[in-house]
């Protein structure tokens, strides 16, 4: 609901580019270092239902903070805070995905399904909002969704967010680290997340100032590919089961090769929303979690999602700082090429060093 937009309000208060991608960069530094840890104390605690009461209430907490900001410098701040307990949403819910079907790819896929549609909804509504009203309507608006979030979760019962049965001894930190199969996942998902982020984080800006779009458009295009990912995570979390970790994963580094290009060489604003909206992104985070699930067993998923979030965020944050340096220094443009010439890297990359895990479970159709 509030992401989409902070970017165009930062702006509004003269923010640099280079200044708005901490919006990006700092949550992502944290989430690099603490990720990890939430993930091994949803391992030791199995506390899971108190760890996401932790990081909704922290962001219902900042919504209601940001009407009260007056400068970017103070979002900054507000942001980061949050970050600290907001960094525990990935590794801990897709986790618990995992933790009652061996298909990994079909229980991944379900529940980015489920997040994709509350966030499209949400984005959509959000665009109404900040295109009728102003931006303090729209952080009211996110700061109750979050609080309603915080009811939510307190209605869940501890049993229906909790895993039975015994589990192995774990491997810890460094006994996943050694395994080369979850390091090389890492290292490649940091290169295909640089290659994403570093354009799509200023896309609403470079629609509505570049290409003339409205506020309302870009809202518009937020929704549509959240909702389009969740009807593509509902297909390719199965497919990754049926066909293959690594092909999914190609084939969504590939789509990107192919769309950067595309919006490099288009300038219809039209045109390029129906480009961005395109659900490329959930063949390499269903398939990237797949992989992790399919390297870790059930007392390790935590800290193996943890890493493999720790090395998105990575990834998440050094893309928008470049893309923020090299639209300071040339143009917004320009960062189009960049995100090109990474996703081939990413492609390649994928192809020469991923391995598909041998244990892949049978998929019941």
């Amino acid at each position: 609901m509030v992401w989409a937009f902070l970017p165009i309000h930062l702006r509004s208060l003269n923010a640099s580019f280079s200044l708005i991608s901490l919006i990006s960069l700092l949550p992502a530094l944290e989430t690099i270092v603490l990720s990890p840890l939430w993930g091994g104390l949803l391992d030791s605690t199995r506390r899971s239902r108190e760890i996401i009461l932790g990081a909704v209430l922290a962001q219902a907490l900042e919504f209601t903070l940001f009407p009260f900001l007056a400068t970017p410098e103070q979002f900054v701040v507000a942001v980061s805070l949050a970050g600290v307990f907001t960094s525990s949403f990935i590794p801990v819910y897709s986790a618990m995905a995992t933790w009652t079907s061996q298909q990994y790819g079909r229980a991944i896929g379900g529940f980015w399904a489920a997040a994709s549609l509350g966030f499209g909804s949400a984005t959509l509504l959000g665009g109404i909002v900040y295109e009728l009203f102003d931006a303090r309507h729209l952080f009211g608006l996110g700061a109750v969704y979050g609080f309603l979030g915080c009811f939510a979760v307190l209605l869940i019962s501890r049993r229906a967010v909790a895993l039975s049965g015994s589990v192995p001894k774990s491997r810890g930190y460094l006994g996943l680290l050694r395994q080369r199969n979850i390091l090389t996942l890492c290292i490649i998902s940091v290169l295909a997340i640089v290659s994403t982020s570093a354009f799509n984080s200023f896309f609403t800006l470079y629609l509505v100032d570049f290409l003339g779009g409205s506020r309302l458009m870009a809202g518009l295009a937020a929704t549509g590919t959240t909702v389009l990912g969740a009807l593509a995570f509902r297909l390719v979390g199965p497919l990754n089961d049926r066909k293959g970790r690594k092909p999914v994963f190609l084939l969504g580094t590939v789509g990107y090769v192919v769309y950067f290009l595309a919006t490099f060489l288009v300038t219809n604003a039209l045109v390029v929303t129906i480009l961005w909206i395109l659900p490329i992104y959930p063949f390499i985070q269903s398939s990237a979690a797949a992989l992790a699930s399919d390297y870790t067993s059930a007392s390790d998923r935590g800290k193996g999602l943890g890493l493999l979030e720790s090395a998105i965020s990575l990834g998440g944050g050094l893309g928008p700082l470049a893309g923020g340096i090299i639209a300071d220094a040339f143009e917004l443009r320009a960062v189009i090429l960049f995100s090109l010439a990474t996703a081939l890297a990413s492609a390649i990359s994928s192809q020469l060093f991923l391995q598909e895990h041998a244990r892949r479970a049978q998929v019941t159709l």
